[in-house]
């Protein structure tokens, strides 16, 4: 009763769609640059001045990744639980924090791309390269839970603002097609730019890009302020206790830590898969991420239209988008044999493509159905909460993820080059690798979690799944 109440006095609007999808412009930005370009970034220049053995940079900078997911994985059950029990009348419960974080979010994503190399010359010796180190344990740290902050309620705007399955569905296909708009700053225009002004220039830009972008879920209505009064108070721990009580979430999280951290893997192996493997310059890795970009947004209208009842409905089509995306990554293995092939690289980034539209599309559908469910049953809305622990355990699973692509990537160094950008005294090294590495991150630790995802999502209750004409 109470969620039809909802859905009887709440209709999302144009406005909402745009100004919403205009944050996950933002937020993919943001996606786009961190999971495709920090440990390429760090790999190549930004920590190769500390003049130690690539396996061992690969090593460190894995581990600083790590931390960082880590301490940002312990961040978001927090901030939650924090955004669930707010009640600010004025601004409601999700947009105070990006009132609040999103300058400092925005900094700290500059100076990410912007190491302070010159410790290296005031320091020369062991001192230099520590500090050097330390400042990339500590940004990352802080950047990842800024992060958090900032958009883990803006996701939780999500199934408040859009009430109805098919309202859900609507706002995730254009919030997604700005994403896929911000993917093509982030992962197409983003590395002519990193080519042609460097890291830190880019940096600057596109943190600007990001703050305007994200500041737009400010004006978007929340909840009336009577309604959020209404909504009980769940202790911290409590609130945890119930979400794992939950056996639909449960397969729903095991779900999502899968697909996560293939898409981590993807993401930041797909530079050194361009230059390695395919023998791209990087200001040309658009020849692959164009047809991913372009094949994921024809995708978009095909899965709203498999996702109704009268053709697969919801669950069926989400499946079909994770075989279409799973399988293909084995064909990663065909470059063992043909390395430098565009034919291959082109018919599986197009496959992939087409299954990333529907993995992008179902899942806040379906954990809006999960959060509707639980307000029958108990009369509690926790968006934030459902979309904070998915993120834990998830930031977990990445932070695994980001330690073994430095491990691998580390292993499969062949020649280093003395950096022409940078003066010769700091010692700063751009990094061959073989293809073997990139081969194996996409054919083998992409395809693994991806592949355990879709057989733990078959067992999702049917009759959870909200279908509407």
């Amino acid at each position: 009763m109470i969620a039809m109440n909802r859905i009887q006095q709440r209709k999302l609007s144009r406005k909402e769609i745009f100004l919403y999808s205009t944050s996950n412009f933002g937020i993919s930005i943001i996606n786009a640059s961190i999971l495709g370009f920090v440990l390429y970034f760090y790999l190549t220049e930004g920590m190769t001045g500390v003049q130690l053995e690539p396996l061992v940079i690969g090593a460190l900078v894995g581990t600083a990744l790590m931390v960082g997911r880590v301490v940002d994985a312990f961040v978001n059950p927090i901030v939650g639980w924090l955004s669930d029990n707010t009640r600010w009348e004025r601004w409601g419960r999700r947009r105070p924090f990006v009132l609040v974080g999103i300058i400092p979010m925005t900094i700290s994503f500059i100076l990410l791309f912007n190491p302070p190399l010159f410790v290296l010359t005031l320091f020369p010796n062991e001192l230099g390269k520590i500090l050097l180190i330390g400042f990339l344990f500590v940004i990352i740290s802080v950047f990842d839970a800024l992060f958090t902050f900032v958009f883990v309620p803006v996701y939780a705007l999500l199934p408040e603002i859009a009430p109805t399955s098919k309202e859900r569905i609507t706002l995730a296909v254009w919030g997604n097609i700005f994403a896929i708009l911000a993917n093509i700053v982030g992962v197409v225009i983003a590395p002519i730019l990193y080519d042609r002004i460097g890291f830190s220039t880019t940096s600057i830009v596109l943190g600007i890009i990001v703050l305007v972008t994200i500041v737009a879920v400010l004006p978007i209505e929340e909840l009336p302020a009577a309604d959020i009064q209404k909504q009980p108070r769940v202790p911290l721990m409590e609130s945890l206790q119930t979400s794992l009580q939950n056996d639909s979430y449960q397969i729903y999280l095991v779900n999502q830590i899968g697909m996560q951290f293939s898409f981590r893997i993807l993401n930041a192996v797909m530079p050194f898969f361009a230059v390695s493997v395919l023998f791209l310059e990087l200001d040309e890795l658009m020849i692959v991420t164009a047809p991913w970009i372009v094949v994921a947004i024809i995708s978009f209208p095909i899965w709203g239209k498999l996702a109704q009842p009268r053709f697969l409905g919801k669950k069926k089509a989400f499946i079909l988008s994770m075989v279409i995306f799973t399988f293909p990554l084995l064909l990663n293995f065909l470059f063992l044999i043909s390395p430098g092939n565009l034919l291959i690289a082109f018919l599986m980034i197009c496959l992939i493509g087409f299954g990333m539209g529907g993995l992008w599309i179902f899942p806040p559908t379906i954990v809006g159905d999960i959060v509707d469910d639980e307000e029958r049953r108990l009369g509690l809305r926790r968006e934030s909460m459902y979309y904070a622990f998915q993120e834990f355990t998830e930031k977990l699973a990445i932070a695994v993820a980001v330690f073994l692509e430095g491990i691998i990537l580390g292993a499969f160094v062949t020649e280093r080059i003395l950096h022409p950008d940078y003066p010769e005294e700091l010692g700063i090294y751009y990094y061959i690798y073989d293809p073997l590495g990139p081969i194996l991150l996409m054919g083998v630790l992409a395809f693994i979690p991806m592949l355990i995802a879709l057989l733990i999502f078959i067992r999702f209750p049917d009759e959870l799944i909200i279908e509407e004409t």
